[in-house]
């Protein structure tokens, strides 16, 4: 068998080997390979010993944290830091190398009421663990064969009356607002909650946003388009709020993708007899209702922000199963 050899990676600036089938950090710089090859001589010798994983899992947890903080989007950070915080509330003291696969399984049969966000749950622990390895800061990841699990298609759509429903029993007015603009613009809800005055042309009736979903993407802002009813709250909002974001919680504080997933929980609670809905099933409903009211499916993307048509086709052939739909624009289509 041949002796290993340090690699580069260049993600990390840092020179990486593989002993004894575990992952070695040797040393930081493209311009420290000797270091790397003296450590690892060291290592093979026995004069330096291979090191165990000493840290425990919270303590991962809070550098991958700090990483996140540093590179990911707050909402991304945001998501990562409660199911982390939650994981570690229940394993955090303990070490790395003693963590197995079911500890994850134990911890979410101990959260039931998570259902769908399992998915991101398991992913946020896996995602912190790999690259907690590729750090070298664990010789491997123990979640590696989880599997996180496709997320599932969104088939909820809120007819005009439940919209009109949900913001009936809405008893924070800022809420309120904030619930009726994602009807009224189809936006994502972060992009709702991060829009500010100075993201508002009044003149034009838009807002214009430069941080979205797909900016690194497509490099350019997004375009959101107002209705009379959106821009007349627009302009309310940029009076009461000339600078920070427009829609806020009861204290003024902003609306953190927790803080939005916390409210739309109590409404659930308040409306039982209403099926499963979410903040984002308001940006799905947008996108049947400007279908089924004629919109060409090119301006439908453009309204709602996407890169292609992909996604809106995709609604699309399911109002093709709708008969009632189908059998009007037959109608229609022969005078």
């Amino acid at each position: 068998m041949r002796d290993p050899k340090p690699w580069y990676r260049k993600s990390t600036n840092a020179w990486f080997a593989q002993v004894d089938g575990r992952q070695i950090r040797l040393a930081n710089g493209r311009d420290n390979r000797n270091e790397a090859k003296r450590k690892l001589a060291e290592i093979l010798a026995g004069v330096q010993p291979l090191k165990t994983d000493t840290l425990t899992a919270a303590q991962v947890c809070d550098k991958f944290l700090s990483f996140s903080q540093a590179e990911h989007k707050s909402e991304t950070y945001d998501g990562y830091l409660f199911y982390l915080q939650k994981f570690c509330d229940r394993h955090g003291n303990k070490p790395t190398s003693s963590l197995i696969a079911h500890h994850v399984t134990e911890w979410l049969a101990a959260n039931p009421t998570w259902k769908g966000s399992k998915r991101h749950a398991r992913g946020s622990v896996k995602r912190a663990f790999s690259w907690a390895m590729r750090e070298g800061l664990v010789s491997k990841n123990p979640f590696a064969d989880i599997v996180v699990g496709k997320a599932g298609r969104r088939k909820r759509v809120l007819k005009k009356e439940e919209r009109a429903e949900i913001l009936a029993v809405i008893r924070e007015e800022r809420f309120r607002e904030f619930v009726f603009a994602m009807a009224e613009t189809g936006c994502r809800p972060s992009e709702v909650a991060r829009v500010t005055a100075s993201d508002a042309d009044l003149t034009l009736g838009v807002w214009i946003l430069k941080k979205h979903k797909t900016a690194k993407k497509t490099q350019k802002e997004r375009i959101v388009f107002l209705t009379p009813a959106m821009l007349e709250l627009t302009r309310k909002l940029v009076d009461l709020y000339p600078t920070g974001v427009l829609f806020r919680g009861r204290l003024g504080q902003p609306l953190t993708n927790q803080a939005i997933r916390l409210r739309f929980k109590n409404l659930r609670k308040r409306l039982p007899h209403l099926e499963h809905f979410s903040a984002y099933t308001y940006r799905h409903s947008y996108c049947t209702d400007a279908l089924v009211n004629g919109v060409g499916i090119a301006h439908v993307a453009e309204l709602m922000g996407h890169t292609s048509t992909e996604m809106v086709s995709q609604v699309y052939s399911k109002l093709s199963q709708q008969v009632a739909h189908m059998r009007e624009a037959a109608a229609k289509a022969a005078g």
